[in-house]
């Protein structure tokens, strides 16, 4: 059986830099360019590629995913949008969405091997650049919100590689339900349970569900 395979349409890094934006300021290196050239993936993230603050980095969260699939419903809402990295993502993918990913989903990315951890949660930086001050909720309404990999075989990638499933997860589970009780339906003990029973959900995500679920 042919393995499900996903093309990356752009692999991106990002350098920290300090943004103004109508009147707010604040440093992230949500400004990403492309790169062709092979870069090191390794267990914190890319070669080059720089977070601001800990909430966006870490072995839970060292690779951000974004489907290039929603890139045509964002034009015309982002009047200044982006070619590559629309979201300060550092894969662009063709076809994998949260429909399609599950936490723990095992692929192979060039030399490297890569697992599903969470849903990327939306911050106001994303806002305050394409000066759109409801960005955030429109993406968590949608549920367009991309997701987070951890590194489980470090390894050089390029955006010629494309993102192989190697190993889809046992429980099943979307990003895309994950994203459902963390946003709507906050208090269904039975989703919740489903969510809490994937082995391969981030730590920081398990916690706060926990949290959740004992409410």
């Amino acid at each position: 059986m042919e393995k499900l395979s996903y093309q990356v349409k752009s692999l991106n890094i990002g350098k920290i830099e300090k943004h103004t934006y109508g009147e707010r300021s604040f440093e992230s290196a949500i400004r990403k360019q492309s790169i062709n050239e092979p870069v090191f993936l390794g267990k914190m993230g890319l070669k080059g590629d720089e977070q601001a603050f800990k909430d966006h980095g870490g072995e839970d969260k060292a690779l951000c995913l974004y489907p290039y699939d929603y890139y045509e419903y964002w034009d015309g809402i982002l009047a200044k949008m982006e070619e590559t990295a629309l979201f300060g993502e550092n894969i662009t993918v063709v076809g994998l969405t949260e429909e399609r990913a599950h936490i723990g989903d095992i692929f192979s990315f060039g030399g490297a091997v890569i697992q599903v951890s969470e849903p990327r949660n939306p911050c106001y930086k994303l806002a305050a650049k394409y000066e759109v001050p409801d960005l955030v909720v429109r993406m968590r309404d949608t549920g367009y919100t991309g997701f987070l990999f951890r590194v489980l075989e470090e390894g050089n990638v390029c955006q010629q590689d494309n993102l192989v499933l190697l190993e889809p997860h046992a429980e099943q589970v979307p990003v895309s339900l994950v994203n459902d009780v963390k946003f709507f339906d906050k208090m269904n003990k039975e989703k919740l349970e489903k969510v809490l029973a994937v082995d391969a959900l981030s730590s920081s995500l398990r916690s706060s569900l926990l949290k959740q679920y004992s409410k």
